[in-house]
């Protein structure tokens, strides 16, 4: 048998080759860790049949499969908590606010310097229980609804700016009223299959986002 003495040492072109090549190893384990952020450990976007998913919580609600509110309103809190950390970790720059609460979650209009003050208009990411809304409470939350989707439709335009190449799968259209052409807003003429579509949609565009967003944190 061989002993360790007995073994031929290495040559000086081999042991840099070794250096090299674990050089290289460890540049690439630095670049795909430097790739891995906040949006893509802390939030799971997927589907479930007809409906989109994200960490596991339903957006929508059809006749023949009931969700309740409260896992659509975590979804919604999930959604601003997502985009909220996107913002923070890459150059994008929004002209609405979110204030990721939860299931409480919403969306605000920043004043003139660009800070959400007592001032501001304020409307909420979610639903009372049961679904029943008020007057008032329907307008603030298809509000937020929409500005939701406006800021989704900013960030889209903003990447698109930076990668043409780039555009997201489902447009935003008339400031975040419509994405492809289906009105993201609950009730009224809006069946609930179409909501629900509309939802997918909108986590479709967002899972985008946090395709770019992993390649350019801050």
């Amino acid at each position: 048998s061989l002993s360790p003495s007995s073994l031929p040492s290495s040559s000086p072109q081999e042991q840099r080759a070794s250096v090299k090549s674990l050089a290289e190893h460890c540049t690439t384990q630095l670049e795909a860790t430097s790739q891995m952020n906040a949006a893509n450990d802390c939030f799971y976007i997927w589907h479930a049949g007809p409906f989109g998913t994200i960490n596991g919580f339903r957006l929508g609600r059809l006749p023949v499969e009931t969700v309740e509110w409260h896992e659509i309103n975590a979804a919604l809190g999930q959604v601003a908590l997502l985009l909220e950390t996107i913002e923070n970790e890459t150059p994008l720059q929004l002209s609405l606010t979110l204030l990721p609460l939860g299931s409480y979650s919403q969306v605000a209009i920043p004043n003139s310097q660009g800070k959400v003050d007592e001032k501001s208009k304020r409307f909420n990411l979610y639903a009372s229980d049961g679904g029943v809304l008020s007057f008032g409470q329907k307008g603030s939350f298809h509000k937020a609804l929409e500005y939701l989707l406006q800021i989704i439709g900013e960030a889209g335009n903003y990447i698109s700016e930076q990668d043409p190449a780039f555009r997201l799968p489902y447009a935003v259209s008339e400031g975040g009223r419509y994405i492809n052409n289906i009105p993201i807003t609950y009730g009224g003429s809006n069946s609930d299959e179409l909501w629900t579509r509309a939802l997918k949609f909108m986590l479709t565009d967002v899972k985008w986002i946090v395709a770019w967003a992993a390649k350019h944190s801050c």
